[in-house]
């Protein structure tokens, strides 16, 4: 009989090692903090004990060492408290910290034994012991191996290596029954599918039998008359079971559109994850920073069974961890300072988080010395970033927002956390791409509070529909703050001037959706709408042609080669069918703030529209509905086909002045297409532009010789880049015909 490798329960250990670590590191931080502490002893042991057993019956050697000498050590400190005096407990959380990354690699599919030696021989010298047993001569044997690195962030788990997420079994047998719920239904629909098939085919006898009455000659009057009669009876039945029809299947409808927006519910939740995920990591962190700046923290955390998008959890934890590691040394005084303030001698940081509707609001708060405006107004004036009449201007509020500025620090030395300020650019950056916010409140002497807005989930997003250019786009509802209407000679005369629109004391930038789109301002009504959206700190106000319905949307990442492009930030479907590129607030307020709008020397009315008639081919359909999107955006008539053939059925049956063409595609590819074109003389003149993510010389000279007019790498697609070559390409073509 073959055993089973050990590799095979990797991730299984390591999905109960990283709980058991969880709870032995909070039991160390009870047990530091109340010393002689029965219970926390005892589940240091306890945990310390099944780490042991199961590693060594895998054959992980390594980590069973280092567990058993842990174990070892809160033995003997049972007899001997002062094993357990600050040496010991660092060597503690020194050993937690390189199972940890152990087990990170061993879940990432890293069999090799690590080397351990440094953690056994200090966790050794202060039990007393000796590294016993055939796992410490496996240690031994393996010296060569590099000892883990010590990380807050997990790596990525590289290919081929499967990735887990735990789920409750109550929503698994949810999601069970949600799904034959859905198989019944349809089901259902089938046979109600059959019924209207049969009920149509019942209509058209009838049809016939009819026509065919009317048609019999005046001898036969009296029988046709019977059988109108009949099928005119017949014809109120079928009507009778059409009415019942369509209510059952409204009913039908009903229950289905239910038990759909159920199951997409639920599915979601399957990635939802608790923010005591990140949470837990917290009280270790304190710890550790509070002995780096000899300081006293208590920290009180609140809300970690609040529940988040797992993608959003991966990407704040960071940022949580600077904030924490800012307020520690920049926010909380030393305790003899602390203590002259009359405050107490441990400074107090709380971590809360509550959900608010379909957004989740995360707080860290600080009892500190909170941020001196005064000390940014001259690190600001220090740094160049206006002049003390200036700057002595700004309200505390507006001061307190350069902290967000890259590189801005009041502080004139540096340390690994140099002041609030470092990297919260970062913080920032990392929060608005997420859709979300970071507001600050801070009181001198009195602490500071950051809040991050974030929204409960990246795979659905609210959003509104607008209109622009004659196209749909989707707005985040997050980002809209205001709806306007204004007479459109009110707003003609303002982009003329480069005026913007005022809201209380402040004054957003105006720009057209259309004209920033590339497209053009079409003649609106005698009021036309426009949304102020803000994202950050940079708020924009949008003119558009109408605003349509607010909807839920599926999020769909945007794929090569509108990655790059700057004013998407991802797709959605809509109900039928079509897809709607979604807005990047962000980009379009830099954009309008970047002189993009209409000025006095750029007419908005009577922008001249861009023509011509262009063929995208590309087989992915968010790839290339969204090209088509760019052109049709700018001013182009834009078709799609999915690959070569079909792009040259397309082009056979009328006028084309301009193809884009992916090389990847089934049946032709792009190479394939531009050498037929180049092949037949009504298409040799035709200009073809090749998009594509091969990236060699190779394929790029095979582009070229195949007869491509430009080629362009998917990884540098820009859609103003790629709108000049259209433009250009389209009027050298028209030229070469005069």
């Amino acid at each position: 009989m073959t055993m089973p490798k050990a590799s095979a329960f990797a991730g299984k250990f390591a999905e109960e090692a990283r709980d058991r670590l969880k709870v032995l590191t909070t039991a160390l931080l009870r047990l530091e903090e109340s010393p002689g502490d029965a219970d926390a002893t005892a589940e240091v042991l306890r945990q310390g004990h099944n780490l042991k057993g199961s590693s060594r019956m895998l054959g992980f050697l390594d980590v069973s060492e280092v567990a058993h000498l842990l174990e070892e050590l809160f033995v003997r400190a049972k007899h001997d408290e002062s094993l357990l005096g600050a040496p010991g407990f660092d060597a503690a959380f020194s050993a937690v910290d390189a199972l940890a990354a152990r087990v990170e690699q061993l879940a990432n599919g890293v069999m090799e034994p690590a080397d351990m030696s440094a953690v056994c021989e200090r966790l050794s010298r202060l039990a007393g012991v000796g590294p016993q047993g055939p796992q410490a001569r496996v240690a031994a044997d393996r010296r060569h191996v590099a000892a883990p690195a010590v990380s807050s962030d997990a790596p990525s788990p590289p290919p081929g290596v499967p990735q887990s997420l735990r789920v409750p079994v109550e929503r698994l047998n949810g999601l069970t029954h949600l799904a034959a719920e859905l198989v019944i239904h349809t089901l259902q629909t089938s046979q109600r599918h059959a019924e209207l098939r049969r009920l149509n085919g019942v209509v058209g006898r009838l049809r016939d039998r009819m026509r065919e009455a009317r048609l019999a000659p005046p001898a036969q009057a009296a029988a046709a008359g019977r059988e109108i009669a009949e099928c005119a009876e017949a014809l109120e039945h079928v009507s009778r079971r059409l009415r019942q029809f369509l209510g059952a299947f409204s009913d039908d409808c009903v229950r289905l559109n239910l038990i759909t927006e159920e199951f997409r519910q639920t599915v979601i939740e399957l990635t939802m994850l608790p923010l005591s995920t990140v949470f837990d990591a917290f009280p270790r962190a304190v710890r550790d920073l509070a002995r780096d700046f000899d300081k006293e923290v208590e920290l009180t955390i609140t809300g970690g069974e609040t529940e988040l998008d797992k993608r959003i959890i991966e990407h704040i934890s960071d940022p949580l961890i600077h904030l924490l590691r800012n307020a520690i040394d920049h926010g909380i005084e030393a305790p003899a300072e602390r203590i002259r303030r009359g405050k107490s001698s441990a400074g107090h940081v709380t971590i809360a988080a509550e959900q608010q509707g379909n957004r989740i609001v995360v707080t860290m708060r600080d009892d500190g010395q909170g941020i001196d405006p005064d000390a940014i107004r001259a690190a600001a004036v220090g740094r160049g970033m206006g002049s003390s009449a200036d700057l002595a201007r700004w309200t505390d509020a507006e001061l307190v927002e350069l902290i967000f500025h890259p590189g801005f620090s009041t502080r004139t030395s540096t340390t690994d956390v140099s002041g609030r300020g470092v990297g919260m650019e970062i913080v920032k950056d990392v929060v608005v791409r997420l859709g979300g916010a970071v507001r600050v409140h801070s009181e001198r002497e009195r602490g500071t509070a950051i809040l991050l807005d974030l929204p409960l989930s990246l795979a659905l997003l609210r959003v509104v529909l607008v209109e622009a250019a004659g196209e749909l786009f989707a707005l985040p509802t997050a980002a809209v703050r205001r709806l306007l209407h204004v007479r459109s000679d009110e707003l003609a005369d303002r982009l003329q001037r480069g005026a913007g629109i005022e809201l209380g004391d402040e004054i957003v930038p105006l720009a057209s959706l259309s004209v920033l789109l590339n497209g053009f301002r079409p003649e609106g009504p005698a009021r036309q709408p426009v949304l102020v959206a803000a994202s950050g700190d940079r708020s924009v106000g949008l003119i558009v042609e109408a605003v349509h319905e607010e909807q839920e949307l599926v999020f769909e990442e945007l794929r090569e080669p509108l990655r790059a492009q700057r004013t998407f930030s991802g797709a959605a479907i809509l109900g039928n069918g079509d897809i709607v590129p979604i807005l990047d607030v962000g980009a379009l307020a830099d954009l309008a703030a970047e002189g993009c709008a209409p000025t006095a020397a750029q007419p908005v009315v009577g922008v001249e529209r861009r023509t011509g008639r262009v063929l995208v081919v590309e087989d992915s359909l968010v790839a290339g509905e969204l090209q088509k999107s760019i052109l049709l955006a700018a001013g182009y008539d834009a078709e799609i086909a999915h690959d070569g053939a079909e792009a040259l059925e397309m082009l056979a049956e009328g006028a084309w002045s301009l193809v884009v063409a992916d090389v990847d595609m089934p049946r032709m590819d792009g190479f394939e297409l531009t050498a037929r074109l180049r092949a037949e003389p009504r298409f040799r003149a035709l200009p073809v532009i090749i998009v594509t993510a091969r990236e060699s010389a190779e394929d790029r000279r095979r582009g070229f010789e195949a007869g491509a007019d430009a080629y362009v790498l998917k990884r540098e697609f820009d859609q103003l880049q790629l709108l000049d070559t259209v433009q250009r390409l389209i009027l050298r073509a028209a030229g070469a015909h005069v």
